[in-house]
């Protein structure tokens, strides 16, 4: 045939409209295409053939980037590499200062080089430790790897616009993304090898594309990949993309212990009688058939909400289909409606897209609902939240990773490896390491006062904590921090302790709440040496300045832990510590104590963070004196003195 006829038909997926378009071409038009197609093709394949074949010729030639291992360094490195050349996952606990990045990341790249895996995906909770991942990264590349890395950041964070909305018609860098991509493909995939934010930005701008999606484009052709959790585990946005590529890959999973309540937050979601009330009211008059719809979500609430209160029950073992049933009818006219052309011009459109993804959520967790899960159903006044809670993730944290070709799971504070194992979805013939701290006991002095600071005994604790503080930290020279287990209590003592550091002339400043992310560093860099005078900083334990934060040498000198760091008693926490219970499990440490005291853990870490590091930790709670939070403790701690 010397011409052909294409037609592209467009149906609708709600009756039996069409709308055909019709292209005549000739034979000679469509060689014409397919040869340039090909050639732009190849072009582009080239340059991923010869980026793999320049590292996997580096890569033999590599060698550890330091001049030694560091004392047991090495036997994570060995562990991690026997992990992945039998894809198998290891649990990790490696004391602070090993250099757990390092050590997990180089066997990993020695073993995309044998050709046991095809690339690395480093997922991690904090900004701080991604860094941390990229500077091991580059150091390897300064050795003389040739590896391509990409970071992921936030599309909140990386936006152009100052509002995110990704509508072609609010944002010039996501309409016609698709003809423009490619040359910008082409543009950072033969300059960069790491491509951090700054170069992804820099390249988005050059070649007006959308700067998240232009991440996510670039690093399906990465060869390590660092990210948050949630792009592999959270069903609401981990990448679909990249899942038929997990196969090939060597998933490492930074301070593991941040996955048990990221997961558990991942896997749960909720919707609000109060959200739909709001949309009704914007949509009435104006969208009927959305008016009616969000009414009868409302209603339907509002109608349990009275039974409930008549039976004073509050939580189930069993999914709610019935408000499963009306979510997800909305969700199919939300969807309708928000892709039609031109809706987007009305004054409602945000908050029915705001609300439509909140009940997406809600539908993927209720698909994923068993037995692991609990409805909980909050009522206060006119409100009502129905929640679906995801007491245990493990079995859904084990799914995924039994995707990938081999998983690491690596933190300082694995501890109990038995209880993280259970509850990240651990199995018998998985590998676990504990490698003991590296450094001399000696080089921290770990003290321990008896006050009770259970919640009932605070205001009396309050004055003992000052004592303390005065007597053991305005006797030394340096910079403490010292942490409580809430704002409140932190307050309580702050009230009190304000004048004594004043006279005392020390220089004293608190974690705030909500704090910018130029706060966080300005808080951070008074962290600076001392040779004379006292610098105190109180901040909240597990807050942002209790992990992930590397204070080195003088910058600190001692860390005081007020309480145990048990979560607050809530109804969530309690259903917790009844499930695990019905597990045959201790509800209570399960729940209470090993989430707490891994807190501590994390805080003490962050004063002994190389082998010059030297300071002292007070643990100010009379229970650190039972051999069970005794035992609970780091090895190097127990050895600790009373005072």
């Amino acid at each position: 045939m010397d011409q052909i006829d294409i037609h592209l038909v467009y149906a609708s997926r709600q009756n039996t409209d069409t709308v055909t378009f019709k292209q005549s071409y000739t034979k000679e038009d469509l060689d014409f295409f397919i040869e340039e197609l090909l050639a732009d093709y190849l072009k582009f394949q080239e340059i991923l053939f010869d980026q793999r074949t320049a590292r996997q010729v580096s890569i033999p030639a590599l060698s550890f980037p330091f001049s030694s291992y560091r004392n047991r360094q090495r036997d994570l490195v060995k562990a991690v590499y026997k992990t992945i050349s039998e894809k198998k996952r290891l649990f990790a606990k490696a004391s602070t200062g090993i250099g757990k990045t390092i050590s997990t990341i180089f066997p990993a790249v020695k073993a995309v080089g044998e050709g046991k895996a095809e690339r690395i995906l480093y997922v991690t909770a904090k900004t701080i430790t991604r860094q941390v991942a990229e500077e091991a990264f580059q150091l390897l590349n300064t050795k003389g790897l040739v590896w391509r890395t990409v970071t992921i950041t936030a599309k909140e964070k990386v936006c152009f616009q100052d509002e995110v909305n990704c509508s072609k018609d609010h944002c010039s860098y996501s309409d016609g993304y698709y003809d423009r991509l490619k040359e910008g493909l082409k543009d950072i995939l033969t300059k960069e090898q790491i491509v951090d934010r700054q170069t992804i930005e820099s390249y988005a701008k050059k070649h007006s594309l959308c700067p998240f999606e232009f991440s996510l484009d670039v690093a399906l052709h990465a060869d390590a990949v660092i990210c948050d959790y949630n792009y592999f585990f959270d069903p609401r946005v981990k990448m679909q993309r990249w899942s038929e590529l997990h196969k090939d890959t060597v998933l490492l999973i930074d301070e593991a212990h941040n996955l048990v309540d990221r997961a558990r937050a991942m896997y749960s979601a909720s919707v609000a009688k109060s959200s739909f009330l709001e949309v009704s009211r914007l949509v009435k008059g104006k969208n009927q058939e959305l008016y009616q719809q969000t009414k009868k979500v409302n209603d339907l609430l509002l109608e349990w909400k009275k039974e409930l209160l008549e039976k004073n029950q509050f939580d189930f073992l069993e999914l709610p289909e019935h408000v499963v049933s009306v979510v997800e009818d909305f969700l199919d006219l939300g969807d309708r409606w928000l892709s039609t052309s031109g809706n987007h011009l009305e004054d409602y459109y945000g908050s029915v897209k705001d609300l439509f993804y909140e009940a997406q959520a809600f539908c993927r967790v209720a698909s994923l609902y068993d037995d692991h899960f609990r409805t909980m159903v909050t009522v206060q006044k006119s409100e009502v939240q129905v929640k679906l809670l995801c007491l245990d993730p493990s079995r859904l944290i084990r799914s995924a990773t039994k995707k990938t070709k081999a998983t690491i799971f690596f933190s300082a504070t694995l501890h109990p490896l038995g209880y993280f194992q259970t509850v990240l979805g651990g199995e018998d013939v998985d590998y676990f390491q504990d490698i003991p701290s590296p450094f001399d006991e000696k080089n921290v002095e770990v003290l321990v006062s008896p006050i009770s600071t259970k919640y009932n005994d605070r205001p009396s604790s309050v004055e003992k904590i000052i004592s303390v503080i005065k007597e053991q930290l305005h006797q030394r020279t340096g910079n403490f921090l010292v942490f409580f287990p809430s704002y409140e209590y932190l307050s309580q003592v702050l009230a009190e302790y304000q004048d004594d550091a004043m006279d005392a002339n020390v220089e004293l400043f608190v974690q705030e709440q909500m704090m910018t992310e130029e706060e966080r560093e300005g808080f951070l860099a008074k962290f600076q040496p001392l040779l004379t005078g006292v610098r105190i900083g109180f901040a909240v334990l597990g807050g942002i300045f209790a992990e992930g934060v590397d204070l080195r040498g003088d910058r600190l000198n001692g860390v005081c832990i007020v309480g145990v760091g048990l979560p607050r008693i809530s109804d969530e926490q309690d259903i917790m510590k009844q499930f695990y219970s019905s597990q045959g499990y201790n509800g209570f440490d399960f729940a209470y104590v090993y989430p707490g005291m891994n807190k501590v853990q994390q805080a003490g870490g962050r004063l002994i963070r190389s082998e010059e590091d030297e300071g002292v930790i007070i643990l100010m709670d009379d229970r650190y004196l039972s051999p069970k939070y005794r035992n609970l403790l780091p090895s190097e701690w127990r050895n600790f003195r009373r005072i």
